[in-house]
């Protein structure tokens, strides 16, 4: 029996001044798969609202010191700050340059951030669900630079399209033919039993199930950020695993503050070059998207082993809500300063 091992993290969201999120954080995560011994690493989107300005996080990640492969797709907020083009973000979205990409000769193109990567009996494909229909056109287009979603009037939002939707069919039905595991990575999911959803999830599905009827279990797995909750559970033999956020488990837009100046942890401290300056303590009031989160303590990651034979364990990672203030009201389970473990 064949198995691969890969640590997973959803949602990092770092920018210098905006969340708690620091490069210690991510600094802990990678060694947290370092000694879980992985054979790669991926993210699910949203690890950075500022690559340009964040030059310490590309070392703490792409450059890790333990040389693990990172895979990431993009996510909403990649594109975010001024300058952030998919000319600057796809070449980081992982470190692997042997990945197969989704142009017609598999070689990498800024303006597409879609790819999938073999690894012995398993495919993993990495999607991008950031396109729309912009009605005033007629045409699909990607989230653009300085944007943090689509163009405001944009329909069928958080979509794969057509290219893609097909590209994923052949990498499927190829998977089955050569009797391969595939495991999808999204931003979104494709689940209409998650708060957020692609507006597309019923034709991917589709792909989905046709692949499965060519060959049982070639899609044993669906992995998605996006919505910053904790959910596992199967459906049509398939495991969806909606990856909880890093740090903000629970994000209230226009909440009062409640965080004060004596919360807050101290962090490292970086140049613009990316640089260590030394360490400070940052009040989490200071954090310009403070009022609208609530953190967890600890920085939520995963590890997940896969088996030849369709079997899924997943080891989560139990936190505390930061300065331990629990948010006001009742909310569902699935919002929680954890990810959930599982065995299949």
């Amino acid at each position: 029996m064949s198995k691969i091992t890969f640590g997973i993290f959803a949602d990092f969201h770092y920018k210098k001044g905006m969340y708690a999120a620091s490069v210690d954080d991510m600094q802990a995560i990678f060694s947290r798969f370092s000694s879980a011994g992985v054979d790669f690493a991926v993210h699910c989107g949203d690890m950075c609202n500022d690559y340009l300005g964040s030059p310490e996080l590309i070392k703490a990640s792409l450059d890790n010191p333990y040389g693990i492969s990172l895979y990431g797709v993009y996510g909403n907020h990649e594109l975010e700050s001024k300058g952030n083009s998919m000319e600057v973000v796809t070449p980081l979205l992982t470190n692997d340059k042997s990945v197969i990409w989704g142009t017609p000769d598999g070689k990498a193109d800024p303006n597409i951030g879609y790819y999938y990567f073999d690894k012995g009996d398993f495919r993993f494909i990495m999607l991008d669900t950031n396109y729309s229909f912009n009605p005033e056109t007629a045409e699909w287009e990607h989230n653009a630079t300085a944007s943090w979603g689509p163009r405001s009037g944009n329909l069928r939002i958080n979509n794969l399209t057509d290219p893609q939707r097909n590209w994923l069919k052949d990498r499927l039905f190829s998977a089955a033919d050569e009797g391969k595991r595939c495991i999808i990575v999204s931003h979104d999911s494709f689940s209409e039993r998650l708060f957020s959803h692609t507006s597309d999830t019923d034709r991917v599905r589709d792909i989905i199930r046709q692949a499965n009827a060519r060959r049982k279990g070639t899609v044993i797995m669906a992995i998605n950020g996006h919505i910053h909750t904790n959910t596992i559970f199967m459906d049509e033999d398939l495991l969806f695993f909606d990856v909880n956020t890093t740090r903000n488990a629970l994000w209230k837009p226009r909440a009062e503050p409640h965080y004060t100046d004596a919360h807050g942890e101290e962090i490292s401290c970086f140049d613009a070059e990316g640089n260590l300056t030394g360490k400070k303590f940052v009040p989490y009031s200071s954090l310009w998207m403070s009022a609208n989160t609530w953190y967890t303590k600890d920085p939520l990651s995963a590890i997940v082993t896969v088996t030849d034979k369709g079997e899924i364990t997943i080891e989560g990672i139990k936190s505390t809500w930061a300065c331990d203030l629990t948010p006001p009201g009742d909310y569902p389970a699935c919002v929680a300063p954890e990810i959930s473990s599982y065995n299949k």
